[in-house]
């Protein structure tokens, strides 16, 4: 991960390009290990997450992917990278610079706001990969966009631009590509302006009502998800 210090906003940048920023073990590591050293340090008070190159994230790594299916890797690294974007304490943004697709997108769903570039394209794949939903998307989706556009995303894998994703309620904004981290500096800089107790206590509350019906959800996708991959076993 690339770690950029505007003042008291810190932009971490994934940086693996040349594969679209899909997550594997290493970049979910690095990523996960980012946001630790951002929620412990005081400095900082709030971060901007976005990608090298053409993409956001092109969500999991196809042979990270398979090699879970077979068994020979673990979904502890992707695991503990989302869990790290759930709980995060601080105010959270992500620029979309490009494609976000699977995780690339439901990270999305976690976060405090959406800025996407005016070329960012989003879409959830699971049903052209033969999988199910994940990290509660299945329940956060339609609370964020409506049942019948989630059912649409979910079910056609097709893609969504950043217009859309704005009047769909997907995305925050939709900014030129050239102003795109700094719109979302911005924005950052608005929030922690503000008083920093407050904006923890508002993040644990908009989480306190939402946690259950999620922590439900997963468990669901879950079971659907491992019930799916054993047939690539």
């Amino acid at each position: 991960m690339d770690v950029d210090d505007r003042g008291n906003v810190r932009v971490l940048t994934f940086d693996r390009p040349e594969k679209l920023n899909a997550l594997d073990e290493g970049l979910a590591q690095r990523a996960e290990a980012a946001l630790d050293a951002a929620a412990a340090d005081d400095s900082i008070g709030a971060v901007v997450l976005t990608g090298a190159g053409r993409a956001f994230c092109a969500g999991v790594d196809l042979d990270h992917l398979q090699a879970m299916a077979k068994g020979d890797e673990s979904s502890e690294s992707t695991v503990a990278f989302n869990d790290a974007v759930r709980h995060f304490p601080k105010p959270l943004l992500v620029a979309v610079n490009g494609l976000a697709v699977g995780v690339g997108i439901t990270m999305c769903l976690h976060v405090d706001l959406v800025i996407a570039a005016e070329s960012a394209r989003f879409r959830t794949p699971f049903s052209s990969l033969g999988v199910a939903p994940e990290i509660g998307s299945s329940w956060l989706l339609p609370q964020q966009i409506g049942h019948q556009r989630a059912a649409w995303m979910l079910l056609s894998s097709e893609w969504v631009d950043a217009v859309t994703a704005v009047e769909w309620g997907l995305a925050f904004e939709a900014v030129p590509d050239d102003q795109l981290v700094e719109t979302a500096v911005a924005r950052a800089e608005t929030i922690v302006a503000n008083d920093p107790d407050s904006l923890s206590a508002i993040k644990r509350t908009l989480a306190a009502w939402q946690r259950p019906a999620i922590e439900a959800a997963e468990a669901v996708e879950n079971a659907e998800f491992s019930r799916l991959l054993d047939r690539f076993r």
